[in-house]
């Protein structure tokens, strides 16, 4: 596979600076705190992410150490290589790749409650329930905005791929 030669789209100037703020400043230091959150308190994690209906168990360590490997690799992601290289396509790539993770980290936290169903009640949320919504939905709305290029600002007559 071969990419087309094609001069690129700033992502630094089609991008509004919210949006900006949003995936390359905020969410990276949520990111790098979760990882360090999964290392070193994992039975916080873990009861905030389950309404304390899980007990910690030190054997599970290795997956809270996987799971901080993913936030990291984002951290990194959006922190570093998408300030390195201001292309719009590549930014557009990125934000897809990340909301496949997206889709599995909501379906997981559904799964921590007990479904769907459990989750979708609003009234028996908790304020972890809270902080975990406002602390990903707006970086899934950005990543969202960003692939279908809601608010992004490009030169007439040119289109990212």
């Amino acid at each position: 596979m071969t990419a087309t030669s094609r001069a690129p789209i700033s992502a630094s100037a089609a991008v509004p600076m919210i949006y900006q703020f949003i995936f390359i400043t905020l969410e990276p230091i949520f990111a790098l705190l979760g990882a360090v959150m999964a290392l070193h308190a994992p039975h916080q994690y873990l009861a905030g992410m389950t309404r304390d209906a899980q007990p910690y168990a030190p054997s599970t360590q290795f997956l809270f150490t996987q799971l901080s490997g993913g936030w990291l690799f984002f951290a990194f992601t959006e922190a570093v290589v998408l300030r390195l290289f201001d292309d719009l396509n590549l930014w557009r790539v990125v934000c897809v790749g990340m909301l496949l993770s997206d889709a599995a980290y909501c379906h997981g936290t559904a799964q921590a409650v007990g479904g769907w169903q459990m989750w979708l009640k609003i009234e028996d949320w908790t304020v972890e329930d809270w902080a975990v919504l406002l602390s990903t939905a707006p970086m899934v709305l950005v990543r969202i905005f960003i692939v279908l290029g809601v608010g992004i600002r490009t030169p007439r007559g040119v289109k990212a791929e």
